[in-house]
């Protein structure tokens, strides 16, 4: 088939892009985005779910215009005017213009699912309308909703193996952060949670005895394996404590409680920063103390530079101090 070219809002476009570049679909050059890679997930994995919700709407118009006399055709073309209208102000709510253009260029895996959408679902529409309201559709998800739908197959044999208890074997894409050695593993999945910023969805679970956080996007298959799935007792608190505090971070054996001291630029920063803040245990005037991951007080309070410090304990301590060390040295090499 020839490409598809469907003319979308700014914010739409926006949206695509953002997410083909937070999920990680990239050309083989593992820099360049691969929006089509990412229309052709969007397109399989919410096809049947957006159709669905189509005939739904539709069911109610018709139900709801039954007694108004109208004929049959005459119902099924008021039906699909209404229909239509709905799909308009979905994908452009404040009145935006459809200016900005997105070519779909079909793919061995998404043609059938083009031409079944062409032969059966468009209700008078061309399949650039269709496309635009189906991208209207999945546009105005949350992230992590979004990223479950491009993630769908991986998303369900997980969630199915965390209900059986059973372990997964996964594999990582190539252009996640974890080596190219650490692409396949096999692991206990304990659970699939959201970061509190809803961002990205995890699946936590032990690893080699390790409890560990994998962003779902990051993986590129998931294989439900006969062993059965088991925790510790203390394992299930590491991750049901990943979970409240944040399941993006991971724990290192034998971490404990976090005291951090901030001055008055320190109390109004952690006000201000959101993203990836960690929740206090306790707070006792401008100490605070924590429960979290080490590597969430890291990443979040080596922004603060000398407005946090860590009092305690002394091994975090010393890997603040070296960061900052280090950042120093690079604008002054003679620092000693």
């Amino acid at each position: 088939m020839d490409k598809i070219k469907i003319y979308v809002t700014a914010r739409i476009a926006d949206i695509l892009l953002k997410d083909a570049e937070g999920f990680e679909f990239f050309k083989a050059d593992g820099r360049t985005v691969n929006k089509n890679a990412l229309l052709t997930a969007l397109i399989i994995n919410y096809h049947a779910e957006f159709a669905a919700r189509q005939a739904e709407i539709a069911d109610f118009v018709k139900r709801r215009l039954a007694g108004a006399g109208l004929g049959e055709g005459r119902l099924a073309g008021v039906c699909a005017d209404i229909c239509g209208m709905l799909n308009e102000r979905s994908a452009a709510p404040a009145g935006e213009k459809f200016d900005r253009l997105i070519s779909l260029k079909p793919t061995k895996l998404s043609d059938p699912v083009i031409e079944y959408i062409e032969k059966y679902e468009l209700g008078g529409r061309t399949l650039s309308e269709y496309f635009r309201s189906m991208l209207a559709g999945y546009c105005a998800l949350p992230q992590d909703m979004r990223e479950k739908i491009i993630f769908r197959e991986q998303y369900e044999t997980i969630m199915q193996a965390i209900a059986r208890r059973r372990k997964v074997f996964l594999v990582r894409n190539p252009h996640g952060n974890a080596p190219t050695k650490n692409r396949r593993s096999e692991i206990s999945p304990y659970a699939v949670s959201r970061s509190k910023e809803e961002l990205h969805l995890y699946v936590t679970g032990v690893h080699e005895g390790n409890c560990v956080p994998i962003r779902l996007s990051r993986i590129a298959s998931a294989k439900m394996l006969p062993e059965e799935a088991a925790f510790t007792q203390e394992q299930t608190a590491t991750l049901e404590k990943m979970i409240k505090y944040g399941p993006q971070f991971a724990y290192r054996p034998g971490e404990g409680v976090v005291a951090v001291q901030l001055s008055p630029k320190g109390e109004e920063l952690f006000r201000k920063l959101y993203v990836h803040r960690p929740v206090p245990l306790e707070t006792d005037g401008n100490i605070l103390k924590f429960d979290c991951s080490h590597m969430q007080i890291v990443q979040y309070f080596e922004r603060f530079g000398a407005a946090a410090k860590v009092l305690y304990p002394e091994s975090l301590t010393e890997e603040l101090y070296r960061f900052h060390r280090r950042a120093a040295k690079a604008y002054h090499p003679d620092l000693r």
